[in-house]
Formats: C-alpha cells, structure tokens, sequence
C-alpha cells in the first residue's frame, strides 16, 4: 500500500529527537482573564497557550477560546484541558501523534517538571523539507470538499463552523469564487476589544462585529496548489507563506484543502493511546 511506502520513507524523520526542534512556549497562569491570554496568543503568534499543574499539563488554544464571552472578566481556567507532554529525547513521532490526534500545533516539552519549551508543527514541516519527498503528490494527502463559506455569511456563522466542526479554516466564496481564506485567528481578533475601549461597551461591540459579515476579512495570500504537486513544494509553499492550511485546485475549482494536521497524520502512528484521564 502506498501509506506503508510513505511511511517506510518518513521512518528516519520519525525517529529524530525533538531536542533540537525545541522553540519558547507561551506560558500562562489559570488567573490569567482571557483577554490577557489572547493578548500572549497574538503577540507571540502563537496558537496553544501551556501551564504545569503537577504532573499534568493543562493547556488551551485558539479555536477552543472562540466561544469566549465577557474576556475582560472571565478566567481562562475553565477552558483548559489536560494535554500529553514529551520530554526532549522523545522522537519526532510521538509529538506528530499527539498534535494529529489533539488537534493542537504546539506539544509541550517538560524537563525537571517544568515546561522548557515547545516543538511547533512549524519546526516538524522544516525537518520534513529536508527530505526528498517529491514522489508524494498532493492527491494522497488533501482533504477532499472542504468547507467552504460564502463572505455574505456573518462571522458569527463563521465562528459557529469552526466550533461545531473543529476547524480552523473556512474558504471564503464571493461570487463563486474563492477569494480569501478565514482562520480561526481572524476571529479571534474580531473578539479581542480594542485598547480604550469602555468595559461596559465591550460584550455589546464585540456581539455587533461577530454579526457583520465576512466580507473582505481574512487572509487574502493564502497557498495554492494542483492535486498533481508534490509535498516538498506544498511544505515550502507554507512555510514561506505562514500559512497553516494551502488549497488544492484544479481548472479553478477547489478540490480540497491541505492543514499542518493531514502533513503531519504521515508522520504520526495510526493509533496512540492516552495516558492522562479526560478530566482532572
């Protein structure tokens, strides 16, 4: 089967210590209110956010923080979960297996019971480009008929999508074609309240922008690619774009969509177990 070839091939990757991958993470404290978290998230373009609670790490991210309401007030406590650690001689596999079954972009790396950083799926994609992977095309890999969303539609609606169906890009139809693409991130900055803005006006402004439309908002430099494109292209086409996510078209018409997640399902086990209970 071609998946067992893919996966014979990506074997030396798989097996690299994260060591060297190692990269800050943005730490915060359960106290933090919600809008101090997503100020951490954004200055430092991050997407998870990691705290140490004994011997568990609580985490939370970008699309589960969509639903957020009163940030100003709210604590982020309640939105943490717990997520599995790796330690820095853990390999390049196990930290694909816990972003491609979390649905997180960062893994935490614990060293002496403290967080000593993180391996993004940034720094993965980078080692993975570093191997000869022009044989693996992008028709193996993308996800077929994405959603898609019209810019008449509210980010409201849009915002309801990505929660109901976890997920953090949305194409963006305007007259039957895709212009732009809307992440989680845009929304989340719809939700962020400006600076001098009155604290009793912030619930109320932020309610009336998630019910404007779509329209222009979202990224309007987004990769693209032919289903006939191989991964070494796609990866790059990504990393020097920052772009989480690059379209798979064909004679215009979009054919699927290709995330960090399906890349990184190559390199990740078919099935992992987790050890940590689903509450603590």
């Amino acid at each position: 089967m071609i998946t067992d070839t893919i996966y014979e091939h990506l074997m030396e990757i798989q097996s690299s210590k994260l060591k060297p991958l190692i990269s800050k993470a943005t730490i915060i404290e359960p106290s933090e209110t919600l809008s101090n978290v997503i100020n951490k998230i954004s200055k430092n373009n991050a997407y998870d956010v990691f705290y140490l609670n004994g011997k568990y790490t609580l985490s939370t991210n970008i699309r589960t923080l969509l639903n957020a309401k009163n940030i100003t007030k709210m604590k982020v406590e309640s939105f943490l979960y717990p997520i599995p650690y790796l330690s820095p001689n853990d390999s390049v596999q196990k930290a694909a297996n816990i972003i491609s079954h979390h649905r997180i972009r960062e893994v935490p790396i614990v060293q002496k019971n403290k967080i000593v950083g993180v391996v993004t799926v940034q720094r993965i994609l980078k080692l993975l480009s570093t191997k000869d992977n022009k044989w693996i095309k992008a028709n193996l890999i993308y996800t077929q008929n994405p959603i898609v969303i019209s810019s008449d539609e509210t980010l409201s609606n849009a915002r309801r999508i990505m929660t109901s169906k976890r997920l953090d890009h949305l194409p963006v139809l305007n007259n039957g074609k895709i212009k732009q693409v809307l992440t989680s991130t845009h929304i989340l900055e719809c939700i962020l309240p400006q600076e001098r803005q009155g604290k009793k006006s912030i619930g109320i402004k932020t309610l009336h922008k998630l019910e404007s439309k779509i329209g222009n908002i979202g990224s309007m430099r987004f990769p693209q690619c032919t289903p006939n494109d191989n991964l070494n292209h796609i990866v790059n086409l990504m990393l020097k774009t920052n772009s989480s996510c690059c379209l798979v078209n064909l004679w215009d018409n979009l054919r699927g969509i290709i995330t960090f997640r399906d890349i990184l399902e190559l390199l990740a086990a078919s099935k992992i177990e987790t050890p940590i209970p689903l509450y603590i």
